[in-house]
């Protein structure tokens, strides 16, 4: 099995680098989400105590959606890499061959 550096420069792309980093992405989004969701509130305070009290209310909800749609894209990513592992097995079971990548322009 290559090594994450060599399936990172792999130019054929037989090799994925995204289901092993899958988990440092969700982790960096939400890190994101969350440092986003607290300078929003701190910024809103700066404004008025009325904009951060409706903002420390509201933007909680809103960083939850964030994290909901993160991690529904990130399995739906995931998912295709199933389905592709799964269409490889299926392929190698029945003999039959890949065909090549069309031709990088």
């Amino acid at each position: 099995m290559p090594s994450f550096f060599q399936r990172l420069f792999d130019f054929s792309f037989k090799e994925f680098v995204t289901p092993s980093i899958i988990k440092f992405l969700y982790t960096v989004l939400l890190i994101i989400i969350g440092l986003g969701t607290v300078a929003y509130i701190v910024i809103a305070f700066t404004q008025s105590f009325t904009n951060g009290v409706i903002t420390l209310i509201i933007s909680p909800l809103i960083a939850l959606l964030w994290v909901i749609m993160a991690r529904v894209y990130l399995e739906v990513v995931m998912v295709l890499f199933r389905i592709l592992g799964l269409l490889q097995g299926i392929a190698d079971a029945k003999g039959v061959e890949a065909p090549p990548a069309p031709p990088s322009m």
